[in-house]
């Protein structure tokens, strides 16, 4: 008898424990999601614009290294000089490849969701060969991206959200409203499974590996579509796309409901998976002159 009502009371408790842990998860991803809206504005404080999305030596950027992303410029501005610097000083020995980088494993709590399981994933499936070296270690893929608007990426210029390829986006160019438009959100990180799943690889950044798009709404059953990708899971499934064409990433959380969200003003929210699918496009542009409704 006194067997029978300890488990009955464990019964009980354990889904209260569990949404205590959930709850302490979600408010540590939001602060998390906060100490990088704060980076990116002072980095926007010190030189007159946001980060550029991403990096890429193909379009004639003058840049410190190639295919890293908003990541790396950020750093100084989250409590993370150190890193920056072991960047700065190897890229002038590498080629200029990110990827190349000591450290590039370096975990970054602020980047990391703390409700994903998966997460902060280093391990990876090693395919690229840079500068003759095979086998190259990804580095860190993050749960934390950046916005880069409301459609697939193409060649990752020129999108309407806030981050694209090369971007120097400006406070004064999100004519939306900064408190109307969204500045970041996070995504799953998947394990990988016979080749490297890109989404989060900052260091090693192609067409949208470290931004997502508001084209479905959060947590959405449709599949993201990834340049090189093969893998397909049930909470973040993917599909293969061209290296130039379809791509795209969804907000993905392990939270009950929904994804926080930073916002261009640097408050951080949490958007429901219902939120309409109109509202949840408009606030993905930064200069598209929609009306939004609360979200």
């Amino acid at each position: 008898m006194v067997i029978a009502i300890i488990a009955i009371l464990i019964g009980l408790l354990l889904p209260a424990v569990q949404k205590v842990r959930e709850a302490a998860a979600r408010a540590k991803c939001s602060n998390n999601q906060k100490q990088i809206a704060l980076g990116l504005h002072g980095y926007h404080d010190v030189n007159n614009a946001f980060p550029p999305g991403q990096y890429n030596v193909f379009y004639g950027e003058t840049m410190p290294w190639d295919r890293g992303c908003w990541v790396q410029p950020v750093l100084p501005y989250i409590e993370q000089t150190a890193l920056y610097q072991i960047y700065m000083a190897s890229v002038a020995t590498n080629g200029g490849w990110a990827l190349l980088c000591p450290n590039k494993d370096t975990v970054i709590q602020s980047l990391i969701c703390p409700s994903d399981p998966n997460s902060p994933k280093t391990q990876t499936v090693d395919t690229n060969t840079v500068n003759g070296v095979g086998g190259v270690v990804q580095g860190l893929h993050t749960n934390v991206v950046v916005c880069a608007g409301s459609t697939t990426y193409n060649n990752g210029q020129n999108l309407n959200g806030m981050f694209y390829v090369q971007s120097k986006t400006k406070m004064t160019d999100i004519i939306d409203g900064t408190s109307n438009t969204l500045m970041l959100s996070e995504i799953l990180v998947v394990p990988d499974v016979g080749t490297n799943d890109l989404r989060g690889r900052y260091c090693n950044s192609w067409y949208g590996n470290s931004w997502f798009s508001t084209l479905y709404p959060p947590n959405t059953t449709v599949a993201d579509t990834v340049g090189y990708e093969g893998i397909s899971t049930v909470k973040a499934p993917s599909t293969s796309a061209s290296n130039t064409t379809g791509a795209y990433l969804s907000a993905r959380s392990m939270h009950t409901g929904g994804v926080n969200a930073g916002l261009g003003d640097g408050s951080v929210r949490f958007i429901s998976n219902s939120v309409t699918a109109t509202t949840y496009n408009y606030a993905g542009t930064r200069a598209g002159g929609e009306v939004l409704t609360n979200f």
